[in-house]
């Protein structure tokens, strides 16, 4: 049955929400910038840290890659040029230097872009919901269809990579109001809005196309432009590729604090990394992300980035998993000992266990590519910490 797909939905959600749980359960307990690498650190020490540190920024550098790559394929029904490897590349291009442009302008540039891209998408979604609710036929989502393996995997995927911002908001903790009680709170309230918001656009979208959903790579548009016509469409498409291009540009603003920190907070890099301009902006780490970014752009289309994307993401979200595993365990083992424990200490420990197991499912989707990338950023990590350790000592923690 087609409601079958939300029931997919909603299950991977809860798997990306037990992910969210470990940043939550870490960020209460340690306020440093950094996220996923400080906690590593914290944890496993100074090694660990760094090359979880190198994984989470080249996540940052592949996400933006990603959202460049689905924007110009988003293009190509009105520039059918973009199909061509050359147009696609020169967009490419053109659209890392107006990111660039954008984050060297300082915080004020990119939080009205993102302002104005959120208030787009959400003003989109939004006539999508109202008026296409309209048109929903109950017997749509009782429509028989062929539900396999195939269709779990695909659904999983799909809304694991629509949540690639969450383990980025504790790169700047200490830039958060009482970050150890708020920082939590607002990591659990943003994968669980956008997850609300997913499954109610879905749900309308099903209920316009039963089993037709299929057919259709770009579904809400697909759906709206039945009703509403080519006019419908193309507001769809707006709203769509304007969803798009904030995410580049919020993923834009905070990967380059990710590297930044790592030569800031425990000098894992070279301090010249870190530097900052007048307004805040870490311009050093902003180029350097923006080189990785066009290199991926470069490298392959839409759908060869996603899966090395993911698998990027996956390295550091099972750190993260196995680091808040090791402070829980610890923790239960203190208050065994003081005789306090209770069931919410057990479920902490199965969440946390839950997320690993998640991160090894997910796994399942490497390709050749994520190998290759993986593999190369490790080894980049192992040169580049040695390298760290015959210029100068290990700093303390």
């Amino acid at each position: 049955m087609v409601c079958l797909r939300l029931a997919l939905i909603l299950l991977a959600a809860l798997a990306v929400l037990a992910m969210a749980y470990c940043y939550a359960e870490m960020a209460h307990h340690f306020s440093g910038n950094g996220a996923g690498w400080y906690y590593t650190y914290k944890e496993f020490g100074r090694f660990w840290g760094f090359e979880i540190g190198l994984f989470t920024w080249l996540q940052g550098a592949a996400a933006i890659a990603t959202e460049i790559a689905a924007f110009l394929r988003g293009l190509r029904p009105w520039l059918p040029k973009l199909g061509e490897i050359t147009a696609y590349r020169w967009a490419g291009l053109g659209m890392i230097l107006i990111l660039l442009t954008i984050r060297l302008l300082g915080k004020k540039a990119s939080t009205w872009a993102n302002n104005f891209s959120t208030v787009l998408k959400l003003a989109v979604l939004g006539l999508f919901v109202v008026l296409g609710i309209f048109y929903v036929k109950p017997g749509n989502f009782n429509a028989a269809v062929h539900n396999s393996i195939d269709d779990f995997d695909h659904a999983f995927m799909l809304i694991f990579f629509m949540f690639p911002g969450f383990s980025f908001l504790p790169v700047q903790a200490s830039s958060i109001h009482n970050s150890k009680k708020n920082l939590p709170k607002l990591l659990i309230g943003v994968v669980i809005s956008v997850a609300v918001i997913y499954m109610v656009t879905m749900s309308v979208a099903i209920g316009m196309l039963g089993n037709q959903i299929d057919n259709a790579d770009a579904p809400l548009a697909w759906a709206f432009g039945q009703q509403f016509g080519q006019l419908g469409e193309a507001v769809i498409m707006i709203g769509m590729l304007g969803s798009i291009a904030g995410v580049a540009i919020s993923m834009f603003y905070s990967t380059p604090y990710v590297v930044s920190s790592l030569a800031n907070e425990k000098a894992l890099l070279p301090r010249f990394i870190g530097i900052k301009s007048q307004n805040g902006v870490p311009y050093v780490a902003t180029l350097l992300t923006a080189g990785i970014v066009l290199i991926l752009v470069m490298s392959g289309d839409y759908l060869a980035l996603i899966p090395c994307s993911i698998m990027i993401a996956v390295v550091q979200y099972a750190f993260v998993a196995m680091a808040t595993i090791k402070l829980e365990f610890a923790d239960l083992k203190r208050r065994h000992a003081q005789g306090k424990i209770d069931h919410i200490d057990i479920y902490e420990m199965v969440l946390a266990v839950i997320a690993l197991l998640c991160c090894l499912f997910l796994a399942r989707f490497v390709t050749p590519l994520a190998i290759e990338i993986t593999a190369g950023i490790a080894l980049v990590g192992v040169v580049s910490y040695l390298g760290q350790l015959i210029r100068r000592p290990p700093a303390e923690n």
